[in-house]
């Protein structure tokens, strides 16, 4: 009974912390401004190194109607490229991305850190010139020990100057805020800076990468996707989802593993249920042989052997189950173990999923019925002559 309790107890357990690591990640992916992601292929018209016009999308009907939808909550064209961040002698691949005076200002209500306006000039040339800011993640300035007003240079690899196009493109920017999105991740690869400042050091006038959409409901974005991409065959769309698909397919498949592991934790304290019920069998032989004379049928004897085993793995079951339940109501409602900072939050998640609750007792009362089974059959299986012989 205590290893099938034990067994059920972990299950449930490990499940549950498993669920609540995925739905605290999708917590902070729907946080995001990002819920829909557009990208133009190679087949749309004036497409160029991945960008192009402004003015060609617009004239889209679909883009149109999509901009005054009552489900987006904002929609940020946007002008990115890969780079190298070099500060100098660290140096950091990242994603820059040119984007709207709305969405720059959305991203300093989130700064954690920002730099004074004396703090922006160009100190290194002396001649008191403003120098293009951009907004960095809080891992990206742990990483490279950077502060508001430090001075970078952004080098860009695809986009080459020179006569025979061999120098790569770099400007400086100076550090103008950190910002704080409470995605590891994202405070790492992504670098903001104005749309002006983007088209500026990629030498590009009017042109986009990509647009991002912000849905007041993120749960309607694969609806939404499924609404807009057919009527804009040459843009890539892509809900939260489906962009990190890989990530919470491998989630799930985790979860299984460990079930189908753990489950073996039952099936193992299943066969101490054989055993003991095989032993009770003989140590009963002659009892099963006086019921057996007096009439009872095969039936009858089987039932009593599997009753008795039934009981004592489904009161294990229960008492497995409710462990899980204390252990997790513990875990949830105080702070036992404290997670490292890497994590998204320095408590164990837990997710109460009635799924796991009832589906793995009910598992395992299936395996230590088939177990309780087998002693069953052998008892009634025994003839009256031989369990004279027996005794």
């Amino acid at each position: 009974m205590g290893g099938i309790g034990l067994g059920v107890a972990a299950i449930i357990v490990v499940l549950s912390v498993m669920k609540g690591f995925e739905l605290q990640l999708r917590d902070k992916l729907i946080s995001t401004d990002l819920h829909v992601l557009m990208q133009p292929k190679s087949s749309f018209p004036g497409f160029e190194f991945g960008m192009i016009p402004l003015s060609q999308l617009e004239q889209l009907p679909a883009y149109a109607s999509m901009k005054i939808n009552p489900e987006v909550a904002t929609f940020s064209p946007m002008l990115s490229n890969e780079i190298i961040l070099r500060s100098g002698s660290k140096i950091s691949g990242v994603m820059l991305k040119g984007v709207s005076d709305q969405k720059m200002a959305t991203i300093a209500s989130k700064v954690s850190e920002k730099a004074l306006p004396q703090m922006l000039v160009d100190r290194d040339e002396g001649d008191g010139q403003r120098l293009s800011g951009m907004f960095i993640g809080k891992e990206l300035a742990d990483e490279m020990g950077l502060i508001p007003g430090d001075i970078v240079t952004t080098i860009s690899p695809s986009m080459m100057d020179g006569p025979f196009s061999n120098i790569p493109r770099m400007k400086r920017f100076v550090v103008e805020g950190i910002y704080s999105f409470g995605s590891p991740d994202q405070e790492l690869h992504l670098v903001y800076t104005s749309m002006a400042n983007m088209e500026s050091f990629l030498r590009r006038k009017a042109m986009i990468t990509e647009v991002e959409v912000t849905l007041k409901d993120a749960s309607q974005a694969e609806h939404f996707v499924h609404q807009y991409q057919p009527l804009m065959p040459d843009l890539g769309m892509k809900d939260w989802y489906a962009m990190n698909s890989s990530l919470f397919a491998s989630m799930k498949l985790e979860r299984i593993a460990m079930f189908m592991i753990l489950l073996f934790t039952v099936m193992i304290a299943s066969l101490n249920i054989v055993s003991t019920l095989t032993l009770m069998v003989q140590e009963k032989l002659k009892d099963v042989t006086i019921l057996r004379v007096m009439g009872s049928t095969s039936r009858s004897i089987s039932h009593i052997f599997v009753s008795k085993g039934v009981l004592i793995g489904g009161l294990g079951v229960v008492w497995g189950s409710g462990i899980a339940l204390a252990v997790c109501l513990l875990l949830r409602n105080f702070e036992i173990i404290t997670l490292p900072d890497v994590y998204y939050d320095r408590t164990i998640p837990v997710s109460f999923e009635w799924e796991y609750f009832i589906g793995v007792p009910l598992v395992s009362f299936a395996i230590v019925m088939i177990a309780s089974y087998f002693p069953a059959k052998k008892a009634s299986d025994l003839t009256p002559i031989e369990g004279i012989r027996g005794i």
